[in-house]
């Protein structure tokens, strides 16, 4: 064998080679893998603390969903944000393992980039008063 068939032998064993890797990267940017996330920051961060048995949901400018992941039935007595205060008469009850939709009069969640929201509730097998923080990101 020759030493120029030898090189062309090389040149297109690898040549074909390279040019698969090639086309497999494009596929894989083309689908999107190479792409950073985007949305910006987390809507809760720091979220409740699972210790405290309050999930977050979602949140709008006047309203926040939460998820009641205790055993027991809750009572919410009171969302506080930024020194503004939503109490409610009677208290919202929330079913064990359910959500619920506080509408907050007092309270707007999109006048910060991040607000501080603690809501206050009762256990109602315990009769033990909680509370539970978390900081929400824009509205």
């Amino acid at each position: 064998m020759r030493k120029g068939q030898a090189a062309m032998e090389f040149l297109m064993t690898y040549g074909w080679a390279i040019l698969i890797v090639i086309a497999v990267v494009a596929a894989l940017f083309a689908m999107g893998v190479f792409k950073l996330p985007t949305g910006g920051v987390a809507p809760c961060s720091p979220c409740f603390a699972p210790a405290t048995g309050i999930a977050y949901k979602d949140h709008g400018a006047k309203q926040i969903s939460i998820i009641n992941g205790r055993a027991n039935e809750i009572n919410i007595t009171r969302v506080i944000a930024d020194g503004n205060v939503d109490t409610f008469t009677g208290g919202v009850i929330v079913a064990a393992n359910g959500d619920v939709t506080l509408n907050l009069t007092n309270i707007d969640l999109s006048t910060q980039p991040s607000t501080q929201v603690i809501i206050e509730f009762i256990d109602l097998e315990t009769g033990i008063a909680h509370n539970a923080t978390a900081t929400l990101h824009g509205a």
